[in-house]
This record gives C-alpha cells, structure tokens and sequence, in this order.
C-alpha cells in the first residue's frame, strides 16, 4: 500500500495533500480492492490500473488534517479476503511565522528596529513544532543571502554570523514542516548605526573676542550642531551630576540651550552628550 502523494520524507506516509491517493499493489487474480478509514463501517472501491495487479484510489472528499488508518481489503477470483491497513496523516496548514529584532538589541526607541549591534539577534515567533528547515533571508545592498536559524530551548534564532556594516537590512522568515507545507513571514527592515558625532558647539553669548569662550552673560546660551539622526541633546557643567535637556530648532541637527539659573564667574567646563536613534552616543566638552 503507498501513498502516492506523500509530502513529506518519502516513506512517512505524512501529506499536505487533503485528497490523498493510495496504491495498492496485489496479485494479478485479485478481483475487487476496497478501502476504508472509518474502521470498515463504509467502503469504496479502487479503480484496477492498466498495469495488471495495481490499483488505485484518491479520496474525493477533502479529509481534515488528522491521524488515519486506511484498511485495504482484497479479494481474488476464488473469493478469498485478505485486509492489511496503513496509517497516515493529513497535515495542510502551517502557522505564518515572524521575525523581530531581539528587545535586548534594539539600541534606540524600542520597536524602532534601529540598532547599533553589528550583529543583532533576531528572535522568530510562531513557529510550528513539526518546523524542519526555518531559513532567514537577508537583503542588503541589491544582494540575498539565506541563512539557516538556530534552535535552541528558548526556541528559534538569528545572529549574523558575520558583522553588519552600517546601513538598511530586510529581513524574512521561510518554514518547512515535515510534510513539505511551507509558509513565509513578512518582511522586516532593520536599521543598523554604529557612527555619531558633534560637529560643533557654540556659545552664542559670546561677548569677548569672537570664538574666545567667553561671556558677560550670567546666562550662557549654547547652540549645539548634531548629525539629524540624533533625538537627544542634553548639556551639563557639573560633571554629569546634573543634566539638561536642549531643544530642537526649526533648523534639523541644530539644538539650543539657554542656562535658566545664574552661573557663577570662573572658568566652567560644558559637556555635551547626544544620543541618536539607534542609541549610539557622544560626547564633547567645551570650556568656557
């Protein structure tokens, strides 16, 4: 008895087909071959093939995925009966899989899949336990390339196993059961960015000589030039005891802050840190 459309590893008698044909092979006096999954309470008949001794029967019925057992009963010209079963299973369906940027590797906002990890992990939900072959697919740069992910007991991954130049990744999910169903996820871009700078800090008070650092104004402004990726510009002249936050101009990548207290005459250090949307930092000092 063989299951003809066996999807799986030949032999397993495991089918994504829900129309399964079976071939039955007996002697060439065999007259009649019936077939039955509901433990012989209803039969129906094969069709003899051209070739003598083989015969053939696909279920017209769509059967539900399940576990079966088909009995096959054969009887010859002399009316004798021999029934042999077989057990097979019907499996058409195959959970949609997903890919996201592992939390503990998404540097910037949370679920803005930015990263400044050169290899980030990525962690693949909803895949099936009778998954065989889950591969990832990575575009980067006009190029494919598909790797293998990695099972483990916190379930299925993906790690790089080369690091990631700066730049946009597209990302997507391939699962293969073991009876050949095969489902793909969704694409997901990831940002990858490593480089942040301060290009220039400036105290816009300046009352002395141009550039020279220094002020009469007991409230110093400073205006602080950033690349546009950066969301967070905060000053501090205390050494990082203290920070404030500066805020964005109408201009993109220029910030400015306004001291809103008194400072103290004397030789004062400004540093200053930003932060871009990856989570990437710098920081830079200014004396003034």
């Amino acid at each position: 008895i063989e299951l003809v459309n066996d999807s799986g590893t030949k032999g397993d008698n495991l089918t994504n087909d829900a129309n399964p044909h079976f071939r039955i092979t007996v002697p060439g006096d065999v007259n009649e071959v019936s077939l039955s999954i509901d433990g012989g309470v209803t039969w129906v008949k094969a069709m003899q093939s051209s070739k003598s001794g083989v015969w053939n029967y696909t279920w017209p019925k769509t059967l539900a995925d399940d576990d079966y057992t088909l009995t096959v009963k054969a009887t010859d010209n002399a009316g004798n009966t021999v029934t042999r079963t077989l057990d097979f299973t019907i499996d058409t369906t195959l959970s949609t899989p997903v890919i996201v940027l592992d939390s503990a590797d998404d540097t910037g906002v949370q679920g803005d899949n930015m990263t400044n990890r050169t290899q980030p992990t990525f962690n693949l939900q909803h895949i099936d336990d009778d998954a065989v072959r889950v591969t990832v697919s990575v575009e980067h740069g006009g190029g494919v390339t598909t790797f293998d992910a990695t099972k483990d007991a916190g379930g299925w991954t993906f790690t790089p196993p080369t690091s990631w130049g700066a730049g946009d990744y597209t990302l997507s999910v391939s699962v293969e059961d073991k009876a050949g169903n095969t489902s793909h996820s969704a694409s997901l871009k990831v940002t990858v960015d490593t480089q942040i700078g301060i290009d220039n800090i400036e105290l816009v008070n300046d009352s002395g000589i141009p550039n020279d650092n220094q002020t009469n104004n007991v409230r110093p402004q400073f205006q602080v030039t950033v690349p546009t990726d950066v969301n967070v510009v905060r000053l501090s002249i205390d050494g990082g005891k203290t920070w404030f936050n500066a805020t964005q101009s109408s201009t993109s990548g220029v910030w400015d802050y306004t001291w809103l207290a008194d400072v103290g005459e004397g030789k004062h250090t400004l540093t200053v840190e930003a932060t871009d949307k990856a989570g990437n930092k710098a920081t830079q000092q200014l004396e003034f």
